[in-house]
C-alpha cells in the first residue's frame, strides 16, 4: 500500500501485527513503549542475538501495545529473519513488529507475505535520483518502460553484465542485475506517486519477485521476462 504521509501512523501500526515501511530507516516513530533493534552500522548484519529479547517478549502476555522497531531491516541475517518469521506467523496479543527499510526486496519473501507493506511518500525523495552509476540508471530507466517488444533483448543484455567496482558492488554477474532491478523498483514507486498509474505498482510486484528469484540463483533472463510480461 502507498501512504501520502505519516499521519495516523500509529493507528495503522496498531491494526497489524507486522508492518514494513519503505522509508528512511533513521525516521523516528513516536511509539511507546518501543524497543529498537538497530545494526551497528547501516551495512552491518542484524544477528539472531540482536533479536532474542524481542523473540522472548513476544511469547509473554501483554496487556497494552508493545512495539519492536527494526531499523535497516534488510540487514537481518538469515537466522534472525527466520526467527522473526516464526513470530510473525503467531504474534502475541498487543505485539507489533515494525520494519523500516529502503530495500524491501531484500527481505525474505515469506516475511513480506506475512506483513503489510507500505510505501511512504516523501517529497524530498521523489525528486532525488537513486545514488547509482549513470549506466545503472540508464538500464533502470529502460527496464521501467520495457514492453514485450523490448524486454527480451534488454533482459538478455542485462543477464550478461557484470558489476564494476564503480557500481559499489562486488565483481559478480548477479549483483549487477540485482542493482538494476533495485533501482528500477525505486523509480517505479516514485513514478506511481507522481502519476497514480497502477501499472507502476504491477511493475514493483513483478520486479520484486524477479529480484528474489535471481538472488536465489534463478535464471536472470527468464526471471525478468516471466515476471514483467
Amino acid at each position: 500500500m502507498f501512504l501520502e504521509s505519516l499521519t495516523n501512523l500509529k493507528n495503522i501500526i496498531d491494526t497489524f501485527s507486522t508492518t514494513i515501511f519503505v522509508i528512511d530507516p533513521e525516521t523516528e516513530l513516536t511509539l511507546s513503549p518501543a524497543i529498537k533493534i538497530v545494526p551497528e552500522t547501516p551495512s552491518s548484519l542484524i544477528s539472531i542475538d540482536d533479536v532474542r529479547e524481542m523473540i522472548a517478549l513476544t511469547g509473554t502476555k501483554q496487556t497494552k501495545e508493545l512495539y519492536f522497531i527494526i531499523k535497516y531491516a534488510e540487514q537481518l541475517s538469515d537466522s534472525a529473519s527466520n526467527a522473526i518469521l516464526k513470530t510473525a506467523e503467531e504474534p502475541g496479543n498487543h505485539i507489533h513488529i515494525i520494519m523500516l527499510t529502503t530495500h524491501p526486496s531484500r527481505l525474505l519473501p515469506t516475511i513480506r507475505s506475512r506483513s503489510m507493506l507500505f510505501y511512504i511518500k516523501k517529497t524530498n525523495t521523489l525528486s532525488t535520483p537513486p545514488a547509482v552509476s549513470p549506466e545503472i540508471m540508464d538500464y533502470a530507466k529502460k527496464l521501467l518502460v520495457a514492453d514485450k517488444s523490448t524486454l527480451l533483448t534488454l533482459a538478455e543484455e542485462l543477464s550478461k553484465k557484470k558489476a564494476k567496482k564503480t557500481d559499489g558492488e562486488t565483481d559478480s554477474d548477479k549483483s549487477y542485475i540485482l542493482k538494476v532491478i533495485e533501482t528500477t523498483i525505486e523509480l517505479a514507486y516514485k513514478s506511481y506517486f507522481k502519476t497514480k498509474n497502477q501499472q507502476f505498482l504491477k511493475k514493483v510486484n513483478g520486479l520484486s519477485t524477479a529480484y528474489d528469484n535471481i538472488a536465489r540463483n534463478g535464471n536472470k533472463k527468464l526471471q525478468l521476462v516471466a515476471n514483467l510480461i
